[in-house]
């Protein structure tokens, strides 16, 4: 594979969190409205969730089983497709826990995590850097 298209796909895998952190931040859209500009940048995942029937589960089963475990897969792929999918993991299980204790701020404190979270793997993917999440890489290295 080519090393900039490496660079260019592990960096796409980085909106599948965002955009499953948008229904966090959704009184930060109300109140700033030029962060709909995100919603363009997870537009191609949206569409692919939406026209497939579970379209969700399916692309993380696609994404987990042909890129993530294929050893054909160059390690910088696989580690930040390994590295998005369990950052989309940890947001799931924290929908659930909101879902008990529904506190609008913390759903804004873990927008803006994941949205951090986003800008930083994509500028060290860029640079060919794997990025280094705390408590997530360390994940990844095991899965790999």
């Amino acid at each position: 594979m080519n090393q900039i298209f490496q660079r260019l796909t592990s960096a796409f895998m980085y909106t599948l969190p965002l955009k499953a952190s948008i229904p966090f931040g959704y009184y930060l859209f109300y109140k700033y409205s030029f962060l709909k500009i995100l919603l363009f940048l997870t537009f191609p995942v949206a569409i692919i969730e939406k026209s497939l029937p579970f379209g969700g589960f399916l692309l993380f089963i696609i994404l987990f089983a042909g890129l993530a475990r294929n050893p054909k897969v160059p390690y910088f792929v696989r580690y930040n497709v390994c590295q998005a999918l369990l950052i989309d993991i940890a947001l799931i299980i924290i929908s659930y826990l909101l879902r008990i204790f529904p506190i609008v701020e913390l759903g804004s404190i873990i927008f803006i995590l994941i949205f951090c979270i986003f800008i930083y793997s994509i500028s060290q993917c860029i640079f060919g850097v794997e990025p280094e999440i705390p408590l997530i890489s360390k994940s990844v290295r095991m899965q790999i």
